[in-house]
């Protein structure tokens, strides 16, 4: 994985200012694909989740940033789209993370106050990094 970042030097070629300096450092990334086709829909609700384990990603000093691989060229409200959402994700302690590509809700039916439980997944093509706060 290559580097990038600022190196600095004073008049003797000392590094006085490095990566190492930063106050944050990237353990690892990967990257979720856009859900194939249209968005899913279930009833009922899922728990599924992908795993991903990073060595050294600690709950307690780390965090995970997801960005979306591209973006809408549109606003978008919080209502249903056709641009997709971005995953979610959860500690699972030590070095795993549990990674969801869905989101339960619940529906409102149209009889009185009545609701039901489904599931949507529509998933953005994102990029997620696993950081350590230093």
């Amino acid at each position: 994985m290559a580097l990038y970042g600022i190196e600095i030097k004073n008049e003797f070629g000392v590094q006085t200012l490095g990566m190492q300096d930063f106050t944050i450092q990237k353990l690892a990334s990967m990257e979720i694909p856009a859900t194939e086709g249209t968005r899913k829909f279930g009833n009922g609700t899922r728990s599924d989740y992908i795993t991903w384990t990073v060595p050294g990603y600690d709950p307690a000093t780390c965090f995970l940033l997801i960005t979306p691989k591209y973006y809408a060229g549109y606003p978008q409200t919080g209502q249903l789209s056709q641009w997709g959402y971005l995953p979610t994700y959860k500690n699972l302690g030590g070095n795993n993370i549990a990674i969801f590509t869905y989101c339960n809700r619940r529906r409102p039916t149209g009889v009185g106050d009545d609701y039901a439980d489904e599931w949507i997944e529509h998933t953005a093509h994102a990029v997620l990094e696993a950081v350590r706060v230093l």
